[in-house]
């Protein structure tokens, strides 16, 4: 069956394309279905400053301006994590709607990680929740001693004028190796323990595979198949084999693509299925996993090891010679993986071509990643030619010592056997979703959504302002790839693939298809993980049922949808919580080298805050931008800072040297200042920048707001109006201003570094 080929991504025709003095303004989201003065239910969630809050509907999906601002007159007393009834009570300057709390309903039932402390009155805990500033009242408890971290619930009286709890467990001492992980599953109430019916229905599962569950399967120990995973992975849940086609039959490949069969010993609606179902996902942490299913399962029976036999689902698909998909064949199978390899390794014996390693391999199974390798290339190709977008997002390697101490953080690798396996996989997933299109029966669909054109547009405007788009170019995929190419491995990449994925919609899953934008396909899911997320499970356990000719249940579109937004829920929080886990070990790594100076590259800004990557280690810093002096503000873009009266300009990209001042790992973020930047002045000539003020490089909670892609010409004045420093300007301002007043920059509180002397003025 051919691939699709039809562009997802909305091409605008050039007569409608915005004249460039005239920025587009994407319009605000809003919180969907609220009238004015309209009652409903929500959480509270708290603000960092303590400065008001948000509210979230009960059910809402997250994303930017979909919460509604609550200002501290109007919340009543409700604390983050509140359950309250509020209703609609107009909209903020940007457009975003307001609300007011009316009552509070109850506390959050979720446990809370803190830290105990006793006091002379008696014990308290202090939260590690930034949203939640206030001290929680406990009484004795013989499960922690002073200084331990603990959780606590709260008591439930919202009425209480002291807010009380009580301590439920201890998590450890904060010298504790790896208690950044327990604290981040507590923080995000991540399900670390699995329930003792879950291991009972695990306990009678054989070690070995028995002889009737191989009856009826599709017995493939013969052919010749293999594993390619990270060196630390530990649980197999996809293998590859590849047979080239003789000529006198047409030619092209016979791929094999075949995933663990985790449906197998995953009974619906039991214990085992319960708990997968309310994890919904693995997380990772860089040296800690929290599997979706227990070890037993991930990492022994459902593993596909080294030469050991591993019940699968397979996914066939017959490849002409001009990449077309001319036959497609699933089934119930065995399989006995011949060797287990990391990337590194294909890329050393069939990429480097090392003798050594290919002798160690064998010529058969050189020869089938040698094709894989040619096969992937051209399917590669076929994807972006039909409109998929090639974004490389980069991520962060961390490299542990003996004992597990974070020493190092680096760019993770990436190089052409990554990508063949991806190109397998998306291929699996596309056979076997066409597969339950084409028969009408329902599933759970990984859906991307085509994005909004404003967006789009305000994203091509940027890249214009950077001459990666002609004046009047569109946004086309083929537009949007050839910029990626021409930037891929320069100093813009990071901030390009960052700004185009917030442009784009968030990739989710859903009981109905719309099809998948980025890939550029009508019909998408994901089968290739079911160790480590629940949608692949339910797609194998109903996929099952097809093959073998059973009824399907009653009602199935509306129960996999409501799989699938848990599914989508799960999936957010446990990426959330992953990045959490990251500026954590960042924290960990850079606590000892403060006052050190490192090289790195503007990543982006927010109103306060100027975001640098480090070229080594790879982790990310925050510099105030009080700390740059000269008054700096940023565009409604947010991809420069301009300051001095616009002599100097900062940009995404450019190359800065930061000294490191602070590191706070309770709130886990890293402070810094910047020492001398590459910069431009209003000519746009290059010069070496010293900062000739530097305020306390100390970041607030308030200050650590993302960077996001457009903002409105009210809130970019206002944020110059609030940085503008008061007082009575020098005589040589005033003497060239007139009567027209120029605020002169206030010098902050604190330790004032002395005055450097700027170059290149």
């Amino acid at each position: 069956m051919a691939r699709r080929s039809a562009p997802r991504i909305p091409v605008r025709s050039p007569a409608r394309t915005p004249d460039r003095r005239e920025t587009p303004k994407a319009p605000p989201p809003q919180a969907a279905g609220l009238r004015p003065y309209e009652t409903f239910e929500a959480t509270f969630l708290g603000h960092p400053e303590g400065a008001g809050g948000f509210l979230r509907l009960a059910g809402a999906r997250k994303g930017p301006g979909m919460d509604l601002l609550v200002d501290w007159r109007d919340a009543r007393g409700a604390i983050h994590g509140d359950r309250v009834i509020a209703e609609v009570c107009g909209e903020g300057w940007d457009g975003r709607l307001k609300a007011r709390v009316l009552e509070v309903k109850g506390r959050g039932d979720i446990p809370l990680p803190g830290t105990l402390q006793q006091q002379p009155w008696g014990w308290r805990v202090v939260p590690l929740e930034p949203r939640l500033p206030q001290v929680i009242a406990v009484p004795p408890t013989d499960l922690a001693q002073d200084g331990e971290l603990v959780s606590v619930r709260l008591d439930p009286d919202p009425e209480a004028k002291q807010l009380r709890g009580t301590v439920v467990a201890r998590l450890g001492k904060k010298t504790d190796l790896k208690i950044e992980n327990k604290l981040t599953a507590a923080l995000f109430n991540l399900r670390t323990d699995f329930p003792e019916a879950v291991m009972r229905e695990l306990a009678p599962f054989p070690t070995a595979i028995p002889a009737e569950w191989i009856q009826g399967r599709e017995d493939l120990r013969g052919t010749l198949t293999c594993t390619v995973d990270p060196p630390t992975a530990k649980d197999f849940d996809d293998a590859i084999s590849l047979e080239v086609l003789p000529r006198s039959e047409g030619g092209g490949w016979l791929l094999g693509v075949h995933i663990a069969d985790v449906s197998h010993y995953v009974t619906e609606n039991g214990p085992l299925d319960e708990e997968a179902r309310l994890r919904g996902t693995s997380v990772y942490f860089p040296d800690e996993a929290i599997p979706m299913i227990p070890d037993r399962l991930s990492g022994d029976l459902c593993s596909l090891r080294e030469g050991v036999d591993r019940l699968t689902m397979t996914a066939w698909m017959t490849i002409s010679p001009d990449l077309e998909v001319v036959e497609t064949r699933l089934s119930e199978s065995v399989i006995r993986s011949a060797k287990r390899l990391t990337y590194d390794e294909v890329k050393e014996a069939c990429i480097d071509l090392s003798p050594r390693k290919r002798a160690e391999l064998g010529e058969p199974l050189c020869a089938l990643l040698d094709e894989s390798l040619v096969l992937s290339r051209r399917l590669t190709e076929i994807r972006l030619g039909r409109g998929a977008l090639n974004l490389d997002t980069e991520e962060a390697e961390f490299i542990f010592d003996a004992e597990g101490r974070p020493v190092d953080a680096r760019r993770y690798p990436r190089h052409d056997a990554h990508r063949m396996i991806e190109e397998f996989m998306l291929l699996a997933n596309e056979t076997v979703a066409q597969f339950f299109t084409r028969k009408k029966i329902p599933t759970i669909y990984r859906i991307h959504d085509e994005p909004d054109p404003l967006k789009l547009e305000i994203f091509a405007e940027v890249a214009r302002t950077f001459g990666l788009l002609k004046p009047k170019e569109v946004p086309t995929p083929e537009h949007l790839n050839a910029m990626l190419d021409k930037i891929r491995g320069g100093p813009l990449e990071a901030m390009i693939n960052t700004l185009l994925l917030r442009s784009l919609k968030r990739a989710e899953y859903s009981a109905e298809n719309i099809g998948h934008a980025g890939l550029a396909l009508q019909d998408y899911l994901h089968f290739t993980s079911p160790i480590r997320r629940y949608p692949d499970l339910v797609v194998h356990r109903y996929l099952r049922k097809v093959l073998r000719g059973e009824r399907l249940p009653e009602a199935l579109q509306s129960h996999l949808a409501v799989l699938a937004k848990g599914a989508s829920d799960a999936e957010q929080k446990a990426t959330e919580a992953e990045r959490e886990n990251d500026k954590w070990k960042a924290c960990l790594l850079m606590k000892d080298r403060i006052g050190q100076r490192f090289q790195g590259r503007i990543q982006g800004f927010s109103a306060k805050v100027v975001f640098i990557t480090l070229d080594a280690p790879f982790v990310e810093v925050g510099v105030p931008l009080a700390a740059l002096g000269g008054n700096f503000w940023i565009d409604e873009h947010r991809t420069q800072a301009t300051g001095l009266r616009g002599t100097v300009v900062l940009t995404i990209g450019d190359a800065v040297a930061v000294e490191i001042t602070a590191v706070d790992e309770d709130l886990r973020r890293i402070s810094a200042w910047v020492t001398e930047v590459k910069a431009q002045d209003a000519h746009g000539k290059v010069f070496h920048f010293v900062p000739t003020l530097a305020a306390p490089a100390m970041l607030r909670e308030g200050d650590l707001e993302k960077p996001r892609l457009g903002r409105s010409q009210t809130q970019e004045t206002r944020s110059r109006r609030e940085a503008a420093p008061k007082g009575r300007p020098p005589k040589k301002a005033r003497e060239t201003a007139g009567k027209r007043r120029e605020a002169s920059p206030k010098p902050p509180k604190g330790t004032v570094r002395g005055t450097g002397k700027r170059k290149g003025r």
